[in-house]
């Protein structure tokens, strides 16, 4: 009996240990798995899942509902090689090869897995081209994100106006003079990843200003593909807070339809009219207010710059100048000559718009989260089950 009861335990045990050892060197294999703690996990993740597996199916043909633990362990292996592929063998593709430091203050890990990106600048990077397309806002209650220079503010921090149609994803989604809500302490910045011709992931990583909990909160954005995940989240974001350092003023006339340059973009006068009122308060009669309109053609897009140039009360000239904040331009009108029909501007020029992120890939992450659902599944038949043997025998 006792040799009987050894052999039938042998038989038990080993199908399972060689199945799960035959797993194991084919994910070493291919994984090249080589570090101990790693090997340990994913061994005992192949067992958990091989052994519970048999287990399964012989509890299955005896009654279904005894199958909750199987099924949880199981789950619990899959998690375990989960963890193994995703930390440790997560890639990050946004390593600062460029041998110059992004901030001596910051330490060394920072500098070298972060990246400085310059809006519509790409680097490449772990085999991306990595860009930084610009600020986004999500509108509320409309599904997409509208780029900061395409809104006006109201005196309501949380509605604004679109100044033309906007689109996301080749759909309009709000027309121009459209009023919509927003979230002001959320920025969202939109990551561009490419590989070649072809966009492997449009990101939206979110900053939220919150000065209670430390100054800004970063939540990252996710492209999930189906052997692995791409993360993507800010690192550091530019202070709006500080004054931006200027260059010298630069000052030119200029008639309209005239092309001009500035930060080594090119612009062009396209109209100069009247208005009535500035920022919703009416004018006077007797006060004189103009709006210049100006295209500025960016690497991606075309941007728009309407400074505007005042009288009131036939005396005091005031001058409200316009940024586009992308290029790290600042334009103002200055004067009107109506005897050359020329006008003047005044050419400012800063650092263009700039964000530190990093980037990482997570192979085979989704089996992390098979593993837990599969876990939350095996749970609930077991208590399922417990409960409903309670209520029998109470």
């Amino acid at each position: 009996m006792e040799a009987n009861g050894k052999e039938k335990l042998k038989k038990e045990i080993l199908p399972p240990i060689l199945i799960s050892l035959i797993v194991f060197a084919l994910i070493i294999a291919i994984s090249k798995v080589y570090q101990p703690a790693y090997v340990i996990l994913t061994l005992a993740g192949v067992y958990l899942i091989v052994s519970n597996i048999k287990v399964l199916t012989s509890v299955v043909k005896v009654n279904a509902g005894l199958s909750g633990g199987a099924l949880a362990h199981i789950g619990i292996g899959m998690m375990l090689i989960g963890v193994m592929f995703s930390s440790g063998y997560s890639k990050v593709v946004s390593l600062n090869n460029t041998g110059m430091l992004i901030s001596k203050d910051l330490p060394t890990e920072f500098n070298r897995d972060n990246l400085l990106l310059f809006i519509n600048e790409p680097r490449t990077m772990g085999g991306y081209d990595i860009t930084f397309l610009g600020e986004r806002v999500e509108p509320r209650y409309v599904n997409g994100y509208v780029s900061k220079n395409d809104i006006d503010l109201t005196l309501d921090p949380f509605k604004v106006i679109a100044l033309r149609d906007i689109e996301f994803n080749g759909k309009k989604i709000l027309n121009a003079q459209d009023t919509f809500e927003i979230n002001p302490e959320n920025t969202f910045y939109e990551i561009e990843l490419k590989k070649g011709d072809k966009v492997e992931a449009l990101l939206f990583p979110r900053v939220q200003i919150n000065p209670a909990m430390g100054g800004f909160i970063a939540s990252p954005d996710i492209k999930k593909n189906l052997n692995r995940d791409l993360y993507t989240h800010v690192s550091l974001p530019m202070n709006r807070e500080e004054e931006p350092e200027w260059s010298e003023t630069e000052e030119m006339r200029i008639r309209i339809n005239q092309q001009f340059f500035i930060n080594d973009y090119v612009a062009v006068l396209e109209a100069v009219n009247r208005i009535y009122e500035i920022d919703g308060f009416k004018l006077e009669t007797e006060d004189v207010a103009v709006k210049a309109r100006i295209k500025v053609s960016g690497e991606r897009d075309v941007y728009y710059a309407e400074p505007i140039f005042l009288i009131k009360d036939k005396v005091q000239v005031g001058r409200i100048a316009d940024e586009v904040n992308d290029l790290g331009v600042r334009i103002t009108l200055l004067n009107i000559h109506p005897e050359t029909n020329e006008f003047s501007l005044a050419l400012n020029t800063r650092q263009k718009d700039w964000v530190i992120i990093k980037a990482m890939e997570k192979p085979f992450i989704n089996v992390l989260w098979l593993g837990t659902g599969v876990l939350l599944i095996g749970f609930s038949l077991a208590m399922v089950r417990r409960f409903k043997e309670y209520r029998k025998y109470s």
